[in-house]
């Protein structure tokens, strides 16, 4: 299994994650997303646009998801 590593613009996974096969990947990708979408709500939902960015060991950028929150009121 290869080495792949999961980064946002503020975050850098170091260690990375041994993983199957490119669907597993994605799956982990959406993971991380999610992760980072509970852990900091307020802040994702602030921000225009954030990316997680999956690299192998070598450093070849193979998935980019990005991810765009938009807070909208409801009308009073």
């Amino acid at each position: 299994m290869k080495r792949y590593h999961f980064k946002t613009d503020e975050q850098s996974d170091v260690k990375g994650v041994r993983l199957a096969d490119l669907a597993a990947v994605k799956c982990e990708a959406g993971k991380v997303a999610g992760s980072i979408m509970c852990a900091a709500a307020d802040e994702v939902w602030q921000r225009r646009e954030w990316t997680v960015t999956v690299t192998d060991d070598s450093g070849v950028k193979l998935l980019e998801l990005s991810i765009v929150g938009t807070e909208r009121r409801a009308a009073a």
